[in-house]
């Protein structure tokens, strides 16, 4: 079967598709918590925790120990590593917090940061040597979008629960929130 008609009928992306999407997803998480109401901070810090423990544990358990047989080079999976060890830290932090205590908001904005740099350098550095690395990306996708859906399960988060996210758009309120910002941030 053609690699582009496998993508148009399969609904798992390649292992670095998956992953950049997860990557998205938490960053349009990220940009909610931004704009969100004081009602809203709580839940939606305690989703993006969610999101990325098991995206974290996907990379961790499946993704890192494949990518580390297939480069010489594992610098960018060492460090990748221990930036994962530093954001549970981070996350169990957060999650030890309520939207009342004022190093909430801080904490979670540090997180955004670290997470936004983590996804700079996988994207920028690593996927692109993985991706030349002629590992089998759809297969490990197919096992890490397993996985994922699992850890979504056990954790109570649905696929559902990804699609205001994924597609802000056509989530009006959202929609017009974002809207707003950046007439802000244009104001600036």
């Amino acid at each position: 079967m053609p690699r582009a008609e496998l993508e148009a009928n399969e609904p798992v992306a390649d292992a670095l598709g998956l992953l950049k999407r997860d990557h998205r997803l938490i960053e349009e998480l990220f940009r909610e918590f931004d704009i969100a109401g004081e009602q809203q901070i709580d839940p939606l810090a305690r989703r993006i925790c969610k999101m990325l423990r098991i995206h974290a544990q996907i990379l961790d358990e499946i993704f890192y120990p494949v990518a580390r047989r297939a480069l010489s080079d594992h610098t960018l999976i060492d460090t990748a590593l221990r930036v994962h060890a530093e954001a549970k830290q981070t996350i169990m932090l957060i999650e030890s917090m309520t939207s009342a205590d004022a190093a909430f908001r801080p904490a979670v904005k540090a997180l955004a940061a670290e997470f936004s740099r983590h996804v700079a350098s996988e994207e920028r550095e690593l996927f692109p040597q993985v991706r030349d690395s002629k590992l089998d990306l759809l297969s490990l996708g197919m096992t890490l979008a397993e996985r994922r859906d699992t850890l979504m399960d056990v954790l109570g988060l649905h696929a559902d629960d990804e699609e205001a996210a994924v597609y802000p758009a056509e989530n009006p309120a959202i929609a017009a929130a974002l809207a707003q910002r950046e007439q802000r941030e244009k104001a600036r």
